[in-house]
């Protein structure tokens, strides 16, 4: 995808993820330091775009001619608070291109204007002067104070200011409005009154002017609502002329007339502001939020337009992915070969998630990837060049999520290039794989059902090897449970179709397969102290003509603590094309603490094998004693004794018994607090027809903390094992063993402050066997981990050994660097491998990454 075409992406999604950009979108036209120059290129414009263009004034200072295309006649909109009011007369024809916020202080709020205006003028006198009425979308009637450009200033305001408020938002728009009709309405009315006066003064020249009580309704402050009409001055007058009729025969003493303000003059100490005498009226709400009211048809032209874009909107976690670069080298070296590769790879990934009207009703992932890696490949004199562009997608939809149906459709291709290095060749496949399904359940109260199918194609295409897969899986399950049972029934059917091509020998091999397995499985609780467990199984695969039956019932008895017991019964049945065998297997085993020391276990087993060749009947019987003793805090002992014997019905009929003794102890030493252990085992099994096998093992081991950091291992196994085995014909299987092995090792530990760790180890590992060449076993290994800051660490491991028996000298090391710069990560690792013996001869092969990488 070339840059261009992913910007131009991007801007188009940002674009298209708001409605209410219908009301702000626009083409400039020019761009202008000057008014007046500005103002002229208007008057020069063709008639057809005078109506819709818009001069607005930048941040930077310089004017904007701009054309909306969605612009209705707008030039009503008045004056926006906060531009100098010298300027503005001078540039009517500026105004804001969409509504916009200012920050209030909401001190109250009314659903009836009059309790609106009443508390509004018991306000301080201070306070008053910048307070005004604000008619909310809902109806409400709230009074606020100040209209401020931030929040933050509005919140230091808030700390000073005298009265209990919360911060909101205020639409400049609507309160600029509103205070243009206030002045004309005022303006209107001292007109109509001078009007009225002279009329009084000629009617009656030598009377007192009677008091003209004015009852049009001339507010101090603003109230506002989201529709205001300019009010009709020929209906004010005739209701004005109308009251001084009714008024005319009263006789009072003539004053002269006078607009009264509403806001009255107070005293600087103001009382106490109470507002509980409205509580009765009516139910005070002290906070809510204005909304912009879009009007019917721009909502039904951005649903039309825009509604992929709405969709999106409403997003969980939104857009997020991964930009990867990696570089890449190998070098794979021995005595007659060298093999190098150099890559350098792209990776980039997008993902975008969001939910349709809610998430329960349909969540959704959208994601996307790209790989791009070129290679550079040399074996001897051979030289190759490789350039792999792979694309992915995956596409996962939730529908009805959180409810008792989920549904859950996906669809997704993935692509990897795969490598395999060799000290003589470089093999490279292209895997790709295609899948897409549904998966989903049916919750109820007590029982679910769930269902999922998938199909997938898989092909695999490299130099030597080729595969095409393709995939079918389906499955059905029932469950039901229960407080003290449950029960899950599964059925599994699989078609997977397969050609695999091996080039370089020439093999072929084609597989058609279709795969059916059935479960159940059943469990039960019939007390507190039983359980009851049932498993069935059957499966059977088409290519390979087998058809397997399983089954096993099992059943613990736990009554208290010191018994425990166990019954369990399977059977299994093979069939196929070269053989059908039938499995019965019993189990039976009881174990009783007779008390903290002695410990009684019993088992049972009878195996019977019907079908084969020859029938196998099988039955062991077996009893063992245990002890253990804490003899102090540092030393304990434990001992041991078995017996078992054995029936065997074969082509061979035997029977036998074994006898065995295990003892051994554990001692703690406050000398360089150290710790031996000591344990050894011995059996012996004789039959009828003069079979036997003695077996003895030893084991020891030693631990010594020498110092806080510094710890010495020490351990030494010996095993013996002499056995014959009668065959027929008085022709025995005679196995003998004898080894011994022993290790040394020391091991220090130690942290590198709060930012790192150290540990490090050198030891020496002996072995020697009956007819074994004798073998040594050296060996080195060093860890360390340093955190230099919070995003720079450092990574270390070096190992070294040395085998006599093959004469080999190995050795590896890796080292690495993580770094992070914000959100920007970056990773170094080298990786070198050393190799020197008899039979392979000298191998030096080395890896180095460069890696850098920035999810988002």
């Amino acid at each position: 995808m070339k840059r261009r075409y992913l910007i131009t992406a991007l801007i188009s999604v940002v674009t298209l993820a708001s409605i209410e950009i219908l009301t702000d979108y626009h083409i400039n036209f020019a761009t202008f330091t000057d008014y007046k120059e500005a103002e002229k290129y208007l008057k020069n414009l063709p008639p057809m775009f005078k109506e819709n263009v818009d001069l607005i004034k930048l941040n930077n200072g310089q004017y904007a001619i701009k054309y909306n295309i969605f612009r209705d006649n707008k030039s009503s909109i008045p004056m926006p608070l906060g531009i100098n009011i010298a300027a503005a007369q001078n540039e009517q024809r500026i105004f804001m291109a969409k509504e916009k916020y200012l920050y209030s202080l909401q001190l109250a709020s009314f659903k009836i204007k009059e309790n609106a205006e009443r508390f509004l003028q018991k306000l301080p006198l201070d306070v008053r002067e910048e307070a005004f009425i604000y008619k909310t979308n809902s109806g409400y009637y709230t009074v606020r104070y100040g209209l401020f450009d931030t929040y933050n200033l509005t919140k230091e305001v808030q700390k000073t200011f005298p009265l209990e408020s919360v911060i909101v938002k205020s639409l400049i728009s609507k309160v600029a409005f509103q205070r243009e009709k206030e002045k004309k309405i005022k303006k209107d009315l001292e007109e109509k009154t001078d009007v009225v006066k002279k009329t009084d003064e000629e009617l009656s020249p030598t009377k007192e002017k009677p008091s003209v009580p004015i009852t049009a309704p001339i507010p101090a402050t603003p109230s506002y609502g989201t529709q205001v009409e300019t009010p009709d001055l020929q209906k004010v007058e005739e209701k004005v002329a109308k009251e001084l009729e009714e008024k005319q025969p009263e006789e009072k003493p003539i004053q002269e007339t006078k607009v009264v303000p509403v806001i009255e003059e107070e005293t600087e100490e103001a009382e106490a502001l109470d507002i509980s005498e409205f509580e009765e009226e009516e139910e005070l709400q002290l906070f809510e939020e204005e909304k912009v009211e879009i009007p019917l048809y721009k909502k039904i032209i951005g649903g039309l337009l825009f509604l992929p874009a709405y969709m999106w909107t409403h997003k969980q976690r939104g857009f997020w992915g991964k930009i990867e670069f990696t570089y890449k080298k190998e070098s794979y070296k021995d005595s007659y070969r060298k093999t190098t590769r150099n890559s350098f790879k792209q990776y980039y990934e997008l993902n975008y998630e969001g939910f349709i009207y809610s998430p329960r009703l349909v969540t959704y992932r959208l994601g996307g990837s790209f790989i791009k890696e070129d290679s550079q490949t040399k074996t001897g004199d051979f030289k190759g060049d490789t350039t792999s562009k792979l694309f992915g997608y995956d596409i996962d939809i939730n529908l009805l999520k959180s409810t008792k149906f989920p549904i859950n459709i996906f669809a997704k291709r993935s692509q990897s290039p795969l490598w395999y290095t060799y000290y003589d060749k470089t093999s490279y496949i292209e895997r790709k794989t295609d899948s897409h399904g549904i998966f989903g359940s049916f919750n109820f109260q007590k029982s679910r059902i769930s269902y999922s199918y998938k199909n997938t194609k898989a092909d695999s295409v490299g130099i030597d090897f080729e595969e095409y897969r393709k995939t079918k899986e389906y499955m059905i399950s029932y469950g039901k449970s229960d407080f003290n049972k449950s029960l899950n029934i599964t059925y599994q059917k699989s078609t997977d179709d397969y050609i695999q091509r091996y080039l370089t020998i020439n093999s072929y091999r084609e597989v058609n397969q279709d795969i059916d397995s059935l479960k159940f499985d059943y469990n039960l609780r019939p007390s507190e102290t039983s359980v009851l467990k049932a498993f069935a199984r059957y499966y059977s695969n088409s290519y390979t003509d087998i058809k397997d039956y399983t089954g096993n019932v099992n059943f613990n008895w736990n009554p208290s603590e010191k018994l425990f017991s166990n019954i369990s019964f399977s059977i299994s049945r093979n069939e196929s094309s070269y053989s059908d065998v039938t499995y019965f297997t019993f189990n039976e085993n009881i174990n009783y603490s007779i008390n903290d020391n002695w410990n009684f276990n019993q088992t049972l087993l009878l195996f019977v094998s019907k079908g084969s060749d020859a029938d196998v009947n099988l039955g062991n019987l077996g009893l063992s004693l245990s002890y253990g003793k804490n003899l102090s805090e540092t030393f304990n002992i434990f001992a041991g004794t078995s017996v078992s014997g054995s029936v065997e019905s074969n082509k061979i009929n035997r029977y036998g018994g074994t006898f065995s003794l295990n003892a051994g102890l554990s001692k703690k030493f406050s000398f360089l607090d150290s710790q031996f252990f000591l344990s050894g085992s011995s059996s012996k099994y004789t039959s009828n027809k003069n079979d036997k096998s003695d077996t003895y093992t030893l084991n020891e081991r030693w631990t010594s903390n020498l110092t806080r950091n510094l710890k010495f291992e020490h351990f030494t196994t010996y095993y013996y094992q002499d056995s014959k085995y009668y065959v027929e014909d008085n022709k025995y299987n005679k196995i003998s063993y004898e080894n011994v092995e022993t290790s040394n090792s020391l091991k220090y530990y130690t942290r590198l402050g709060w930012k790192g760790t150290f540990n490090s180890g050198v030891g020496l590992k002996y072995f020697k066997g009956k007819r074994k060449k004798e073998r040594f076993y050296p060996f080195g290994n060093i860890n360390l981990n340093y955190k230099f800051t919070k995003r720079l660490l450092y990574r270390l491991s070096i190992e070294v050994y040395r085998d006599t028996y093959y004469n080999n000298n190995y050795g590896v090391a890796r080292t690495g660097i993580d770094y992070r710069i914000r959100s920007l990560y970056f990773n170094w690792d080298f990786h070198y491998y050393y190799e020197d013996s008899d039979y392979y001869g000298k191998k030096k092969n080395y890896i180095t990454y460069f890696k850098v990488y920035r999810p988002f």
